[in-house]
C-alpha cells in the first residue's frame, strides 16, 4: 500500500482478514479498508468506486478465492498483478470474464530485485517501514519470533529480528 501511495496512485484500498492489519494500513496512509471476514469484497469495492471497480489490484494473499474476487473487483482494462502463491502453485480462474473485460495479468517473483527503488523510498521517506513493524525480537530469540509469529497472525502486522553489531 505504502509503495503504490509513494509512486502516485491516488487512492488505496486494503482488504484483509485481520482488523490490527486493517487499522496499521489506515495508520500508514490507506484511503479505506475492507474485512474481507465481515463483507462482500466485490460489493464493497464497487460501492467505494461509485459503481466503477479497481484500475489495479495487487493481489498478495495467493488464494484462488481472492484471485477471483480481484477479477470480479477491475473495471474494464484493469491490472491485475499476481504476488501470492497459492499452496499447490494452480488455480481455476473465471477466464471468460478475464477475457471478456481484456485483463492484463502481471506476475512479480520476490518483488523482481528492484531493492535499489525499494531502498529509494525508504531514503526519500516516501515509505515507513518502522511504522509496520510490530514486534521486534532480539537475535537470540529467532525461534521465538517464528513461533510467535505463527502462533500470533491476527496480532502481528510484521515482526522484525534486531541484530547488533
Amino acid at each position: 500500500m505504502m509503495a503504490l501511495k509513494s509512486m502516485g496512485v491516488s487512492r488505496v484500498y486494503v482488504v484483509d482478514l485481520m482488523e490490527k492489519r486493517l487499522q496499521k494500513a489506515l495508520e500508514l496512509g490507506a484511503d479505506g479498508v475492507i474485512n474481507g471476514s465481515s463483507v462482500d469484497v466485490v460489493e464493497e469495492v464497487r460501492r467505494l468506486t461509485d459503481g466503477k471497480g479497481c484500475d489495479l489490484v495487487v493481489e498478495t494473499a495467493g488464494t484462488q478465492a481472492t484471485t477471483v474476487q480481484a477479477i470480479h473487483m477491475v473495471k474494464k482494462g484493469s491490472v491485475i498483478v499476481l504476488v501470492g502463491y497459492s499452496k499447490s502453485g494452480e488455480m481455476t480462474l473465471p477466464m471468460s470474464l478475464a477475457l471478456d473485460k481484456e485483463l492484463t495479468f502481471k506476475t512479480v517473483f520476490r518483488y523482481r530485485h528492484i531493492y535499489p527503488m525499494a531502498i529509494d523510498a525508504v531514503a526519500r521517506g516516501a515509505v515507513n517501514l518502522k511504522g509496520i513493524v510490530s514486534h521486534i525480537f532480539p537475535l537470540d530469540e529467532v525461534q521465538k519470533a517464528m513461533d510467535y509469529s505463527v502462533s500470533h497472525k491476527a496480532d502481528v502486522v510484521k515482526a522484525v529480528i534486531k541484530i547488533q553489531p
